[in-house]
């Protein structure tokens, strides 16, 4: 019994190595199965590693591009929003002035159109003619109620002066000298 067992215990290690080269040659088997010649997809590979070399040099110029654009921004808050807020304070004093220069142009306006009011009545209550008729008209001799008429006109209407403003009052920086 006791050589049985001895037998049986070298059958057991026999057995091992077989099942061990077994092993090993279905392993070597299904690796070349698996990893498949190169020579074949030699073309193939060469393709897929330029185009893996393409996306990672894409990924490194976006990340480039990444870390451009936040640096970008930090100089915009940091540098460009200050820069753009003093201009914007600078333009609010701008717009102030432009706001009351239109004011100021208005004013001239309703000046200049009172004046031409006063001048239009002016015209016709002293009746206005040009030279030519003036002299005409005194040539010829006129029926004393013109005269009369034409005189009491005059005494009615009493000059005034218009009031007019002075631009020193607006414009005080004018005595200097310019910019």
């Amino acid at each position: 019994s006791q050589s049985q067992s001895r037998a049986s215990g070298l059958g057991e290690a026999e057995d091992e190595d077989a099942s061990e080269a077994s092993l090993s040659a279905t392993a070597a088997a299904y690796s070349a199965y698996l990893l498949a010649d190169r020579s074949l997809f030699s073309e193939q590979i060469e393709s897929l590693d330029k185009s893996l070399e393409d996306l990672l040099t894409r990924v490194d110029e976006f990340v480039g591009m990444l870390d451009m654009i936040r640096s970008d921004s930090s100089q915009v808050v940091n540098e460009s929003i200050p820069q753009i807020y003093t201009k914007a304070t600078e333009m609010r004093q701008i717009y102030r002035k432009i706001d009351k220069l239109e004011a100021f142009v208005k004013m001239i306006g309703n000046s200049v159109a009172g004046l031409e009011e006063r001048v239009i009545k002016a015209e016709t209550d002293l009746g206005a003619f040009p030279s030519t008729f003036k002299k005409i008209l005194h040539t010829i001799s006129m029926p004393s109620f013109l005269n009369k008429s034409s005189s009491s006109r005059q005494q009615q209407t009493l000059y005034e002066p218009p009031v007019l403003f002075k631009t020193e009052d607006y414009f005080p920086c004018l005595n200097e000298a310019p910019y």
